[in-house]
């Protein structure tokens, strides 16, 4: 027990040290991990010094002096209209394709219940030409929407037989009223 307590306090010791170095140096120097001891200070004012174009600033004295700033901006402002008409029109475009969509969607709806129609319709009369038993098994096996629309859509006569062949607890779950 004493080795593990002497190896932890020594783990400990050598952890704090080395992050206080590691913290200490990191800003000292450029990137400690890479080994790029060059100081950080001096490599910041180069990089700065570096991105300085003598075309569009001029010096005079030690001193950093803009050229014609009056131009920039209205480079600036001529950019920002162009931005902005391009928005506008990018925006008229995104409504113009948005009204499409619109169309389409009610379009697809409305083909889709020429569909179903077509599709009840078809249904309804394999039901009818069906044996009331018979019938009355395959609704039983439908989902209960399906079966409630595909009897109240048959002739009264048709769908009271069908109904007739079907027990008590199928009959009132199909003819109880929606909720």
């Amino acid at each position: 027990m004493k080795n593990v307590i002497i190896y932890a306090v020594i783990f400990i010791g050598a952890f704090v040290v080395t992050s206080y170095f590691v913290y200490t140096y990191n800003e000292k120097y450029v990137n400690l991990f890479e080994l790029d001891l060059r100081d950080a200070a001096k490599v910041a004012l180069a990089d700065s010094l570096a991105q300085i174009k003598s075309e569009t600033l001029a010096t005079s004295d030690s001193a950093i002096v803009m050229k014609k700033p009056v131009e920039k901006n209205k480079e600036v402002e001529k950019d920002l209209k162009e931005t902005k008409m391009k928005l506008n029109k990018t925006s008229n475009i995104l409504s113009q394709k948005e009204k499409e969509l619109e169309i389409l969607k009610e379009k697809l709806e409305v083909r889709n219940v020429e569909e179903h129609e077509k599709w009840l319709k078809s249904t309804i009369k394999l039901y009818e030409a069906m044996e009331p038993t018979k019938a009355a098994q395959l609704l039983k096996a439908l989902p209960e929407h399906e079966a409630r629309e595909l009897i109240y859509s048959m002739k009264n006569k048709k769908a009271a037989e069908i109904l007739s062949s079907l027990d008590t607890e199928t009959i009132k779950r199909l003819t109880r009223a929606k909720q």
